[in-house]
């Protein structure tokens, strides 16, 4: 059986232009190979191959790399909302990796300084620490009966299948793993109180959750977000793998927060408007949910890995109107991988935290944070990168917070 183990697909608009490409690295008996195809959009597309008999995974990486970086060097460009890159066709909780969900995330826009010290001061928000992990939300349905042999409706604990019923959903709205002490805690709340859902970030083997969709299988979009925290709180009291990341409320409560972050050097904080109903996606502007970072980060493709070394060449494409109206592949540095992590594979989308960027492109002290398996090429772009990065030091009187947790 063939298994794809990289794809993505690009598209050409220029002018009259509706052009298609799909590229994919596939395992194959004897080795890997690196199959394309393309034509008009919507139309019979023309299939082929780059590699005439398989090749070892290495240079099967490098071929589909090549491949779409010469594309993109064309004028292809990634669509976000159809281009797919990196998933594994592996179960994860008895559903495929390819599976889409219902859900979709909602998104912060950043804030500037000016804005970050008004919400401090502003009773209506309040302030979360944004934590430095992935994106991810967990949906869990009871896997017991819930009507015993007397027709009472009381749950008699018997499993109507053996099967978990609980799936884990990224920042694209696809299924993926959830690890197994994460997915035994919601299991367990699904059994007892019905179906949840809960949006969050994944760090190692912790759930660290920033909202409540359903709780008893009801759908909370409408209710204040300050109380589906609450709520999520006293739900999850019992875990040990699944978080709720600590709430600031108060004008002094917010400002303790935000300098124990940033002395912690942690990613930054999030502030969300108390009353805001749940709405998915990312506002053009300003929004119920807004981000201050601390450090910058970017997401990058690797475009080759460094001979005899644990450090990656990294780049980004430039869609605006460049020579041609070809996008043009910008290469912005070097990044050593850490000892704890693997080294990636060439193509690989991958999160690189900086200090500030050049114009041009490069990177001044970056540092690796791992592989995006939640973001495909149409992340990886020039125009995310900050050159003038923002400072603020509203230090509170008092350095040890008094922090709600709802």
């Amino acid at each position: 059986m063939q298994e794809s183990l990289l794809k993505s697909s690009l598209y050409y608009t220029e002018g009259s232009s509706n052009k298609e490409y799909h590229a994919e690295l596939v395992e194959v008996t004897g080795g890997y190979v690196v199959n394309f195809k393309y034509g008009r959009r919507g139309g019979t597309l023309t299939t082929g191959t780059k590699t005439v008999t398989p090749v070892d995974h290495a240079q099967a990486q490098s071929i589909y790399a090549k491949l779409i970086q010469a594309k993109i060097a064309k004028g292809y460009l990634p669509d976000s909302d159809l281009s797919g890159n990196a998933y594994q066709h592996t179960q994860c909780n008895g559903v495929s990796h390819d599976l889409a969900s219902d859900f979709t995330p909602q998104l912060c826009n950043p804030i500037n300084t000016t804005a970050l010290i008004d919400l401090m001061q502003d009773d209506n928000w309040a302030l979360q620490q944004k934590m430095d992990g992935e994106r991810r939300a967990a949906h869990a349905e009871a896997s017991i009966n819930t009507v015993n042999s007397e027709g009472t409706g009381e749950v008699t604990g018997e499993c109507t299948d053996g099967k978990s019923n609980v799936i884990g959903m990224n920042r694209k709205g696809l299924v993926v793993a959830l690890p197994q002490g994460i997915a035994d805690e919601l299991q367990s709340i699904a059994n007892s109180s019905g179906t949840i859902r809960v949006d969050g970030e994944i760090i190692g083997e912790v759930l660290h959750i920033f909202d409540l969709l359903i709780h008893q299988g009801v759908h909370l979009h409408t209710l204040p977000w300050l109380e589906r925290m609450r709520i999520a709180s006293m739900v999850i009291s019992q875990c040990q793998h699944i978080k709720a990341i600590p709430v600031a409320a108060s004008t002094e409560d917010k400002r303790k927060l935000w300098y124990q972050v940033n002395v912690q050097q942690a990613e930054g904080v999030v502030f969300k408007r108390i009353n805001a109903p749940v709405t998915a996606g990312r506002p053009n502007s300003g929004g119920d949910w807004l981000k201050f970072k601390f450090t910058e980060s970017a997401s990058c493709y690797v475009s080759s890995i460094n001979p005899n070394k644990r450090s990656i060449k990294i780049s980004l494409f430039d869609s605006s109107n460049g020579t041609n109206n070809k996008a043009s592949i910008i290469p912005v540095g070097n990044v050593t991988i850490p000892p704890n992590y693997d080294i990636p594979a060439t193509g690989d989308v991958v999160e690189v935290e900086y200090l500030y960027a050049y114009k041009g492109g490069s990177i001044y002290q970056p540092v690796y944070r791992g592989i995006r398996t939640d973001l495909d090429l149409s992340a990886c772009r020039l125009d995310q990168l900050k050159y003038k990065p923002d400072a603020c030091s509203p230090q509170p009187s008092d350095q040890t917070a008094e922090i709600c947790t709802c």
